[in-house]
């Protein structure tokens, strides 16, 4: 028995074939058409970000120099040789120096910290960058006026070597300014022992007499050098200073 079919059964199943194929190729198209702009958007997303151009930048600061200045700053005998380096180098008035653990000290720190007047004064004509501390020691009382009805916390914070605000006070000896800090105080109440170092050392009667009326003074702690108060005054002729520390029972030592 022959098994072909007649034309018209014929003709209607090659329609239903190709409207499989058409139906399955139009499927085909738009799944195309979905992964096509997935995969652009995926491929612009793995493309590697542009860096921004960075500045051409000279040489760093030689860390030895650096070093230099900073150290000559803590001391006016010091001034000749650090006018040498700044005409070798202007930008050596800015640079810092890491002693460790993030103890950065700039030639201007260390001259407001040691009381060096005529070198801070000196790197400031040669662009050093004034800040709270060198301001108290050179006792300018409209900078850190401003500077603490700006925001307080400037009367806690500590500059190089751990040395407070106040310490820079007491080596500017202007009691104006530390009634200014006085309030601010009370989280450091060891402040007022180191500032009567700063005060004994550079011989501000009126400023010793201040830190023993508004704190808690022990006048036998050494300083850094292990100096105590009395017997650097007396070194440097400070006689009042050194009567009004015995008053409060100090010693040259032990």
């Amino acid at each position: 028995m022959s098994c072909d079919l007649p034309a018209s059964r014929r003709s209607i199943g090659s329609m239903n074939n190709n409207a499989i194929l058409n139906r399955r190729g139009v499927m085909s198209l738009g799944m195309a058409a979905v992964a096509l702009p997935f995969a652009s958007a995926q491929q612009s997303t793995q493309q590697p970000t542009q860096q921004p151009t960075q500045p051409k930048r000279g040489s760093r600061q030689d860390l030895e120099l650096v070093r230099t200045i900073v150290t000559a700053g803590h001391s006016d005998a010091n001034i000749a040789q650090v006018k040498e380096l700044l005409d070798r180098d202007p930008k050596l008035v800015f640079a810092s120096h890491d002693w460790g653990d993030g103890d950065w000290e700039s030639a201007l720190g260390g001259a407001a910290h040691t009381g060096s007047r005529a070198m801070a004064r000196f790197l400031l004509s040669r662009g050093a960058r004034i800040d709270s501390f060198c301001a108290a020691m050179l006792a300018q009382r409209e900078v850190l006026t401003a500077l603490v009805a700006a925001d307080p916390s400037v009367v806690t914070a500590r500059g190089p070597h751990g040395f407070t605000l106040l310490y820079h006070v007491a080596s500017g000896g202007d009691v104006v300014v530390a009634d200014l800090l006085q309030p601010h105080l009370g989280t450091q109440p060891k402040a007022y022992t180191s500032a009567l170092s700063a005060a004994a050392r550079d011989g501000h009667l009126a400023m010793t007499k201040w830190l023993f009326a508004h704190g808690e003074v022990d006048p036998n702690v050494a300083d850094g050098m292990g100096r105590r108060p009395l017997a650097v005054a007396i070194s440097k002729g400070f006689k009042e200073v050194a009567d009004e520390l015995r008053k409060h029972g100090a010693r040259e030592s032990d």
